[in-house]
């Protein structure tokens, strides 16, 4: 008897997979949530002389797919500004900041930094009891009360003198990261268009333990360049695929459902 399912129960998204044109792998993400496919067209209506509708006909038929990732993903972000996430090496570094707070102790005259700084240091600020930034101190070629000396060979600071034990100097510099990721945002750069495959885990309705994974396939997607990221703790990763028809097959495919018999 041949496999024909009407209807399944949506348990939950598995994955979503982005290709390239030629079939290499671009992106995944596994968090997803909200999933939704918005059908969209246009209409043209014929009118007789009274202006009285004959007929109407539809127009530029559209698909989108929009959804939100639980976790910021690193990958996506980048997909959705056009470019690849860096990765760090040791002969990739990447210039990354660092707010290093330094603890000072009784006796201490010096402190050696976590980092090499990438250019010299020429400012410093003890830290208020709130976090703020307090007195500013300057490099010299001596410490003093209202100066420090950096050793740019060490990445160590000679420390001002009469600070208070248990005072915190915040340093702040760049150094070559070499274990380190990021994604550049720039004005030239823009989503690229893919295979989009969404991996749905549903069971059947009327039995709930027979598990049905559903795929919905988009052949020719691009990520929508307009984001908006909340950086908060229950923020989510908003993300929308357009879908584009390949102009020279003659079906016009925007988007397709398959649910295969399970083995």
């Amino acid at each position: 008897m041949a496999f024909n399912i009407n209807n399944f129960v949506i348990d939950h998204v598995l994955r979503g997979v982005m290709t390239s044109a030629d079939g290499s792998y671009l992106w995944s993400i596994n968090q997803i949530t909200e999933p939704s496919l918005n059908i969209t067209s246009e209409t043209a209506e014929a009118v007789d002389a009274l202006g009285s509708a004959i007929a109407t006909f539809n127009r530029g038929k559209k698909a989108e797919f929009s959804a939100s990732n639980s976790l910021f993903d690193l990958s996506l972000f980048a997909a959705q500004n056009g470019v690849d996430k860096a990765v760090a090496s040791a002969g990739a570094t990447i210039s990354t900041p660092a707010f290093e707070t330094l603890e000072i102790a009784a006796g201490d005259t010096s402190k050696t930094l976590a980092h090499t700084p990438l250019e010299n240091i020429t400012e410093i600020y003890q830290l208020n009891g709130d976090g703020t930034l307090g007195t500013k101190y300057v490099v010299g070629t001596e410490a003093s009360e209202t100066q420090f000396v950096y050793d740019a060979e060490s990445a160590s600071v000679t420390l001002p003198t009469k600070l208070a034990a248990g005072t915190q100097l915040l340093v702040m510099y760049n150094y070559a990261a070499e274990n380190a990721v990021a994604v550049t945002g720039d004005a030239l750069n823009f989503p690229k268009a893919g295979k989009f495959v969404m991996e749905v885990l549903g069971t059947d309705t009327c039995d709930p333990t027979t598990l049905i994974h559903a795929y919905l396939i988009f052949p020719n997607a691009k990520l929508d360049a307009n984001v908006d990221i909340s950086f908060t703790t229950d923020g989510k990763h908003p993300f929308k695929l357009i879908c584009q028809q390949n102009y020279c097959d003659s079906k016009k495919v925007l988007f397709q459902i398959v649910v295969p018999e399970e083995a």
